[in-house]
């Protein structure tokens, strides 16, 4: 009557999967829980489904008694199918048990499916057993294959509308598995004396695992601890625990360390932390996050301040990584107040991270990780975010502060400058976008982007009317070094119609360190035109000799240069802007915040001034009108 093929070697896998389940190290994650609780409703179903199959083929049992054997295998039936739904949230980071909504449309379902199984002991509903004992279908037996399409339907529902919030692979990965289910409840409609809805369900585990539950996806080679992977879905469930304790350490000047001791020593000294940890703190999960950080993590009960000391006391002594080979090593703290451990998980992993790398910079350091730390990366995140999108939309705004002739105190050249909005739309200080931009790379796109709005306001306004001469457009260090940067600003002047000689390239000390890089660059843009224009002279990296061997034409002070000099007036200051001028350079004068810092300014030989005494920095259409009346 059944077919048995595909029972047995199902169920080896199954067990297998079971045991290696326990003997491999495990996440105290939801997930992980979900998915043992899979595994072990999979056994019973298919065990069930079996009994079930040979009792009514080769046993002489009572109708009662095949009715409930039958009974918990519809009861099993129903609980795999919401198992893997169940699965699925997890996945989705979706709690079903949020709102009233969810509820009744994810567990009401299910009750009831249930509820028509324990009825089938009295009346015929999903099954009948006849009185020959045998098994037919019943009047509503379809409702068991309306429940798994009413889940599969739901879980295709989810994981498009929640796709957003997963990767790619765990949106396939999930795509996937359901797809597998679907075609074997397809498959035990069409073929009903087959047992084989476990071969496909047994497939739908295999894809699980090797997505979301292989030990290999979470554990760390060199140390043998869970890595960073595995720390960010457990910060991602770390709220559900009552009162979690975090402690991180990381080793002090890590890079250092592999120089001195070699990489293979170093590794060996990780694998040797990593075994101290797992066997010193068993009841903890211990994580390694690459670069010497580690983290380990435990629940309240947990001693923080003999944690700390036993650590330390530990270090105190070598690691001893092979003959006569002993590695020394330093560790500092970071503990993460429990009011933020419920946060973001990925604004709190990047704050950790940051304060570990502080951490590290520091000896027998302890650094309380707290709320001002994770609102300060939050920020940082919105600002990114605003990058992104000013860049995506081109709506970098232009700004032009003035540049003032220090003997008429005339409008004679402006600076441009870019502006952002976050979400409110306020404007983000560039000081605080502009490090962001460059790290993330979008600095070289919202530079071109500044210097073609700043090419296109001098193509529709008459500049000359307004006493513009030039107007100079900032290059950050990063934009500077691209090779393909004279064919770009060239292709933006000729769309215009622009001469280069009414731009000016403002480039920073900082550009002055690779001074060789600098040198053969302004060459080549010199030759095509531009004009260049040394911007916050005083920091610290360039020097008059270095200076004299690039083409500027015009040398701007640091406002904090020319602040100091009010502060405590001496000899420097003077002697090199005259120095300068002698070297046929121009200079201006940068946070000139009043008339009698623009007096002194041009009676040093100052020739531009720029500040606040004259004009903060406005929006080109505001500086059209102010300046285009005049």
């Amino acid at each position: 009557m059944w077919n048995y093929n595909f029972i047995l070697p199902e169920a080896i896998i199954v067990v297998a999967y079971l045991i290696f389940y326990f003997v491999q190290p495990r996440l105290p994650l939801r997930m992980t829980r979900a998915f043992f609780f899979l595994l072990l409703i999979d056994l019973f179903t298919l065990i069930v489904d079996l009994v079930c199959s040979l009792s009514l083929e080769f046993l002489d049992l009572t109708n009662f008694d095949l009715r409930l054997q039958n009974v918990l295998y519809f009861l099993l039936f129903f609980q795999r199918i919401i198992c893997f739904f169940m699965f699925t949230n997890l996945v989705l980071k979706k709690d079903i048990r949020t709102g009233l909504r969810e509820k009744i449309f994810s567990l009401l379902p299910f009750a009831c499916f249930n509820l028509l199984a324990i009825l089938n002991i009295f009346k015929d509903i999903i099954f009948t057993i006849t009185d020959s004992g045998e098994f037919e279908q019943g009047p509503y037996y379809n409702l068991i294959y309306v429940c798994a399409f009413y889940y599969i339907l739901l879980s295709f529902i989810y994981c498009f509308y929640y796709r957003k919030k997963i990767g790619k692979l765990y949106f396939i990965s999930c795509l996937a598995y359901n797809l597998v289910m679907t075609i074997g409840y397809v498959v035990r409609i069409l073929c009903p004396n087959w047992l084989i809805l476990n071969f496909f369900t047994l497939l739908a585990i295999i894809i699980i695992y090797q997505t979301f539950q292989n030990p290999s996806l979470y554990l760390e080679e060199k140390s043998g601890l869970f890595n960073k992977r595995a720390f960010l879905h457990v910060l991602d469930e770390i709220k559900y625990e009552k009162e979690p304790v975090i402690i991180g350490f990381t080793l002090h000047s890590y890079n250092e360390l592999r120089e001195i001791y070699s990489n293979c020593q170093t590794d060996k000294g990780l694998g040797l932390i990593g075994n101290f940890l797992k066997h010193t703190f068993p009841k903890m999960k211990a994580f390694y996050l690459y670069d010497g950080r580690f983290v380990l993590l435990g629940k309240g009960s947990c001693d923080v301040e003999e944690i700390k000391k036993t650590i330390l006391s530990r270090f105190e002594k070598p690691w001893c990584t092979g003959v006569d080979v002993d590695i020394f090593m330093e560790v500092s703290f970071i503990e993460l107040n429990s009011e933020i451990i419920s946060d973001d998980e990925d604004i709190l992993f990047t704050t950790m991270l940051s304060s570990l790398n502080e951490a590290g910079l520091k000896t027998n350091a302890c650094i309380l990780v707290n709320k001002d730390q994770v609102e300060k990366i939050r920020n940082n995140a919105q600002i990114k975010r605003a990058v992104e999108i000013a860049v995506e939309k081109n709506s970098v705004e232009l700004f032009l502060q003035p540049v003032i002739d220090a003997q008429t105190h005339k409008l004679i050249g402006a600076e441009a400058l870019a502006r952002i909005r976050d979400e409110a739309g306020e404007i983000i200080p560039p000081f605080q976008f502009i490090p962001i931009a460059e790290k993330n790379g979008r600095i070289n796109v919202l530079g071109e982007q500044m210097f073609e709005k700043t090419c296109k306001f001098i193509s529709e306004h008459d500049i000359e009317g307004m006493g513009l001469r030039w107007i100079n457009v900032n290059l950050s260090p990063i934009q500077f070094l691209r090779r393909d940067l004279k064919d770009r600003f060239s292709a933006i002047l000729q769309k215009y119609k622009i001469p280069s000689g009414k731009i000016h390239l403002e480039i920073t000390e900082e550009s002055m360190i690779d001074f060789d890089l600098l040198q053969k660059q302004m060459q080549v843009m010199q030759e095509s035109g531009f004009q260049f224009v040394l911007d916050d002279y005083g920091r610290g990296y360039s020097n008059v000799a270095r200076m004299k061997k690039c083409p500027f034409i015009n040398i701007k002070l640091d406002m904090e240069f020319v602040w100091d000099y009010f502060k405590c007036k001496d000899k420097i200051l003077p002697t090199l802007v005259q120095t300068i001028k002698q070297m046929d350079f121009t200079v201006t004068a940068e946070g000139i915040e009043n008339l009698d810092m623009a007096k002194v300014m041009k009676e040093i030989g100052c020739d531009y001034l720029q500040g606040f005494c004259f004009s903060k920095p406005i929006p080109a259409s505001e500086f059209v009108e102010i300046y285009g009346k005049k």
